[in-house]
């Protein structure tokens, strides 16, 4: 049976002659009008005296007393007052506090400023790291936050610990249960900043997780979420309508079909990973090699050195007079060195018939005029070599533009350089580029990861690529046997580690591979030939030397 009032239904001080409200869910506000009229009979009067009738008041209808089980919570947004024939009669709404959470602004990065809270405004990014504005900078990344954002659970876990209180604008405070709220994201759901409103915030998070949501305000004037959960189907409406059945006049019932998202595929960072390697190799880029990328690596060493072998496709095609083969050719580090010392060091050297290696020799047979001109000026004896070399040059650059056996497509006689000169500065900048590049700068080393890949038109694709980007490490994780403040000197913005490497002051090699392996340290600024040997095998396993046709780069070529 219906409830059958025995009294009046009062709501602040008035007695009610008629009300209604709505719900409304996600962005839709829940409202509540009710009519009321003063009973001077009974002493019912509007309390308009106190301060509890403004606009931005919190009030609380509730019919339990009287049976029934509906109450409606909100904040008074206006209210009016008419008098007629009919005496005073007063007419109030409410909606609920759904307009306050859009007022208050959560800052989630980039602020370490005070003040950490005020009206309206909660900074749980210096909430988290609140040790940096006292100058403890080991409270530093303790928020997580990096270009995506903070996490929600962290956000959340911050707000309910600050349990801030947001104000209407006419001055009356409201708690918020952040309980509420939907929780267990895990930790790779961000929120962007800087900033963001409570009510985006919880608008965002339904969106993910497939609930719709409704707020309202309980009788202790704490702000509560309802969650709908879209996920579920909804149950039946029957034994709701039954229970009005033979008492209502008309009744009408169904369903309709919605189409919210109820599931979201959130996609994270890539994972990062720090790997540790105590065994590198020098490393000169990529040749392609029947069809597949093969490093370029040491392949020999001897006193003087390590041997690389490369290919020059890149360095034929520039030329005037292209070397008959592009290669792999035989180049030393002696060669490179003297490459960068200067293009004067690099030709004396390559020129010098006593120095080893293939692609000497390629030079020095294709530029016989090269050598011959240094020939000649040692024959006369002149000294300085360098002095007596470019006044040849000088000499021949003096000719008239429309000598062929220069070139005359030159836009001037004084930039007019024998082709074989031009040549020489392309072969020296190929070889100082080597150097400039790669030499103490890149190396290869093997990774404890697997890491899968195909070839795709020519294209090397990689299920991972190492990036040098770093990775994270639980807090006083020690990194190659340094802890934090030391590690934070390697940390990026976001908080991961970079990449960074352990050197003795000696230059020799551990004593014993155990400590090496266990600090994860270098422990060394070169690498014998022994220790090359071991990380060519470690390459070879791997399948980077796996290529038909492709001589084993352990294996000196043939004399």
């Amino acid at each position: 049976m219906p409830p059958i009032l025995t009294r009046q239904i009062q709501f602040l001080g008035a007695t009610v002659t008629s009300f209604n409200a709505t719900l409304g869910m996600g962005s839709q506000e829940s409202t509540f009008s009710a009519d009321l009229v003063e009973d001077c009979s009974r002493g019912d009067f509007l309390v308009l005296k106190d301060e509890s009738l403004i606009v931005g008041a919190p009030a609380y209808f509730d019919l339990s007393s009287y049976g029934s089980n509906f109450a409606f919570g909100g904040v008074i947004t206006n209210w009016t007052q008419s008098q007629g024939s009919s005496g005073r009669t007063f007419n109030v709404k409410m909606t609920d506090p759904r307009q306050l959470l859009e007022n208050s602004v959560v800052v989630v990065d980039s602020y370490l400023g005070p003040p950490i809270g005020s009206i309206n405004y909660f900074n749980v990014y210096a909430a988290i790291e609140g040790g940096v504005l006292n100058g403890d900078c080991s409270a530093f990344g303790s928020s997580y936050s990096n270009e995506r954002g903070m996490p929600y659970d962290m956000i959340i876990s911050a707000l309910k610990n600050m349990n801030p209180v947001i104000y209407s604008p006419t001055g009356y405070g409201f708690y918020i249960n952040f309980n509420s709220f939907p929780a267990g994201l895990p930790e790779f759901y961000r929120v962007p900043g800087p900033s963001i409103t409570i009510l985006q915030l919880l608008q965002d998070v339904c969106d993910v997780t497939g609930y719709d949501f409704y707020v309202y305000l309980d009788s202790d004037r704490i702000i509560q979420i309802g969650l709908i959960d879209l996920k579920s189907p909804p149950a039946s409406f029957n034994n709701i309508i039954a229970a009005f059945d033979g008492k209502a006049i008309d009744l009408s019932y169904g369903q309709e079909l919605r189409n919210e998202k109820t599931k979201t595929i959130v996609f994270g960072e890539k994972q990062h990973y720090l790997s540790f390697v105590n065994r590198f190799n020098y490393f000169f880029g990529e040749d392609v090699i029947n069809g597949a990328a093969v490093p370029v690596t040491p392949y020999k060493f001897d006193g003087c050195g390590f041997w690389i072998r490369k290919k020059i496709e890149s360095l034929n095609i520039s030329l005037h007079r292209p070397i008959a083969s592009n290669g792999p050719f035989e180049i030393s580090e002696f060669d490179i060195r003297a490459a960068m010392a200067s293009y004067k060091s690099w030709k004396n050297r390559t020129f010098n018939p006593d120095i080893k290696g293939s692609f000497n020799a390629a030079v020095r047979a294709n530029w016989p005029e090269a050598q011959e001109t240094i020939d000649a000026v040692i024959q006369q004896g002149v000294n300085p070599l360098g002095v007596a070399v470019k006044a040849v040059q000088k000499a021949n650059m003096h000719k008239g533009v429309a000598d062929a056996g220069n070139n005359p497509k030159l836009n001037n006689i004084l930039s007019n350089k024998p082709e074989f000169v031009e040549d020489l500065e392309k072969v020296h900048g190929f070889i100082r580029n080597l150097g400039t590049t790669y030499y103490g700068k890149q190396f290869i080393a093997t990774l404890e990861q697997r890491i899968c890949y195909y070839r795709s038109e020519n294209e090397v694709v990689y299920s991972d690529v190492p990036t040098g980007a770093g990775g994270w490490v639980d807090d006083g994780t020690s990194v190659l046997g340094l802890i934090d403040p030391e590690l934070g000197l390697f940390r990026e913005d976001d908080g991961r580690i970079g990449c960074f490497a352990v050197f003795n002051t000696s230059g020799n090699a551990s004593p014993t591979s155990s400590t090496s392996t266990t600090t994860g340290n270098s422990n060394k600024i070169g690498i014998d030939e022994a220790d090359f040997e071991q990380t060519a095998q470690d390459l070879s396993e791997t399948g980077w030397m796996d290529i038909p046709g492709y001589t084993n780069p352990t294996s000196p070529p043939s004399p």
